[in-house]
């Protein structure tokens, strides 16, 4: 067209040009006029193609700047001063909740929480007044999902009038940053939590070892036999609270083994038992094992049913599934890619309140009474731990006036069940020289009666250097120990350990065992690494020192009656 268009012009310039002087036009001036026409109308076809071929480019980076621009990560919208949307990619349609042909001229602040409207009317003001790259935080209310953390980023456009902002999901990096806050809550927490669940088994340790003296000391069928059985359970009870202390502790280990989960979750629902809520079960024929500390795992399940029950003081169902599942990469929860057994526990209560769902597994918030009758709120916070340290994940969904569910992930297991240990032999300790060494002077006390009724010779020793020296001397008398039972933690002085390590090298045979209140310790849970032959986790009471002595030092038979 444009080509045609110089050739029109070209000859009505040629028809207005004045006659040759003297002769008349001769035909080669004719040729050489259409000549310059041909060579024009070539270069402009030649122009022509470079620009459909510049207009193609221009027309191929216009799409793909389209492209990153609509289907950009993160959304990109345009406000006017008041706050109305001018324009949006789909990804700031799609992070709404809303299509793109409604967001038109709506308020950008209808589509945040009513909570942050104010703060977006400021941020506006200061981006129209600074001309600078501003940001902030608030709540998308997304009617198809659940409220949205978004960093929003806005800066003045070249006209003026109008800014250009940057929506981003930051949903997961807050829930990061609370889970953050939680574990180091969790680690400041645990280290009290150990400190007391020691001390507090040595107690106990006492109290049970007392009370199996005293029953020794009554005749068969007293009344105060009894009582003192009663108090025997509540030692017992007592040491299971000192686990849960213990079950998120810092440094505490699971003591994990192959497990059937159908088995331990209907063994923990007996919790509900002559309540008025019970179990309805949904678990998969085929469900895998888990490695797991069937006590902790346990103790989370008790826990949820107990939480669940209180959510339905009327009564109710809660039920009760389990699946196999496969989490790929990037899934949620973000754990590993693998085989998961995953559990949900679901109640029908009155649910849980937007504002205090993101706070329950948070060591230091509870919405329980404090006190003796309402528990000290710390269920959740053990759950939480609990599964973090067996690998896998805990999440929580709840809706007011329908209920509360919680989602475990626990990683899948491809062993066989393990075998059944056979128990002790029964029979009495056989007769030798046992050196104990505890920091406790009551423990060291009652330690030594109980053994000395098992028919051992015993000496006690305070810590570590002490127990050294005696175990010297007793070598040097050709009186040796025979076994050595040596507390892990020795406050201000050798503990079991390094104690342990010493013996060794005045005795490569000694035969030593550890003792702690730390029940998760790696030394308890690989104690033959360590040098000991065997180990005793506190509270402990006479069967289990009587245990120890026979697995070590062998037993005799008890000695036959005569009628």
């Amino acid at each position: 067209m444009e080509a045609a268009h110089l050739r029109r012009r070209a000859e009505a310039q040629l028809r207005m040009c004045p006659a040759a002087t003297g002769a008349a036009r001769t035909e080669a001036d004719t040729q050489r006029l259409v000549h310059e026409l041909q060579v024009h109308q070539i270069e402009l076809e030649m122009q022509n193609e470079e620009l459909q071929c510049a207009r193609r480019e221009m027309e191929a980076a216009l799409e793909k700047y389209s492209d990153l621009y609509e289907f950009a990560p993160v959304g990109y919208l345009t406000l006017d001063r008041g706050g109305a949307i001018c324009g949006a990619n789909l990804t700031c349609a799609t992070l709404l909740g809303i299509e793109r042909s409604r967001l038109l001229k709506l308020p950008f602040g209808l589509c945040l929480s009513p909570a942050d409207r104010p703060a977006l009317t400021n941020f506006l003001a200061k981006v129209f007044t600074s001309h600078a790259k501003e940001s902030c935080e608030g709540t998308v209310l997304n009617t198809e999902r659940l409220p949205m953390d978004v960093r929003i980023e806005a800066v003045v456009a070249e006209n003026g009038h109008e800014c250009r902002a940057v929506l981003t999901d930051i949903t997961e990096h807050k829930q990061a940053e609370a889970d953050r806050l939680i574990l180091n809550k969790l680690e400041s927490t645990g280290v009290l939590a150990a400190g007391i669940a020691h001390d507090f088994n040595n107690l106990l340790t006492v109290v049970l070892l007392d009370i199996e003296l005293a029953e020794a000391l009554i005749p068969p069928g007293d009344e105060l036999g009894a009582l003192l059985e009663e108090a025997k359970k509540a030692v017992v009870a007592a040491g299971s609270l000192t686990r849960q202390f213990i079950a998120f502790a810092k440094g505490g280990m699971p003591d994990r083994k192959t497990t059937f989960l159908p088995d331990l979750i209907r063994k923990s629902s007996q919790a509900l038992n002559g309540s008025n809520v019970r179990c309805e079960y949904f678990l998969a024929d085929n469900l895998y094992l888990a490695e797991l500390d069937e006590m902790q795992i346990g103790q989370v399940f008790q826990n949820l049913f107990q939480n669940a029950k209180e959510a339905m003081p009327e009564g109710g169902v809660i039920s009760v599934k389990a699946d196999n599942v496969v989490l790929a990469v990037r899934g949620k929860p973000s754990l590993p890619p693998g085989d998961y057994v995953r559990v949900t526990v679901e109640d029908h209560g009155d649910g849980i309140t937007k504002d205090i769902l993101p706070k329950i597994f948070d060591p230091y918030f509870s919405t329980k009474e404090r006190g003796s009758q309402r528990g000290m709120g710390l269920g959740l916070t053990i759950c939480h731990t609990v599964i973090r340290d067996h690998g896998g994940a805990i999440a929580v969904t709840s809706t007011v006036g329908e209920g509360t569910c919680f989602q475990i992930d626990l990683p899948a297991s491809r062993k066989l069940l393990a075998e059944t240990k056979t128990p002790a032999s029964a029979g009495i300790p056989r007769h030798g020289k046992v050196l104990v060494m505890d920091d406790e002077e009551r423990l060291r006390k009652v330690m030594g009666l109980t053994l000395w009724g098992l028919g051992q010779e015993v000496e006690v020793a305070a810590d570590g250097e002490m127990a050294v020296e005696l175990y010297k001397k007793a070598k040097a008398l050709n009186r040796p120990f025979d076994i050595v039972i040596l507390d892990l933690t020795v406050r201000g002085g050798m503990g079991g350990l390094d104690t342990v390590q010493a013996l060794l090298k005045i005795d490569p045979t000694v035969q030593a065992v550890v003792m702690s209140g730390y029940a998760d310790h790696p030394v308890i849970q690989e104690f033959e690494r360590h040098g000991f032959k065997g180990v005793v986790a506190k509270p402990f009471g006479r069967i289990n020192l009587q245990e120890v002595l026979i697995r070590i030092m062998g037993c005799q038979p008890e000695p036959k009656v005569t009628p």
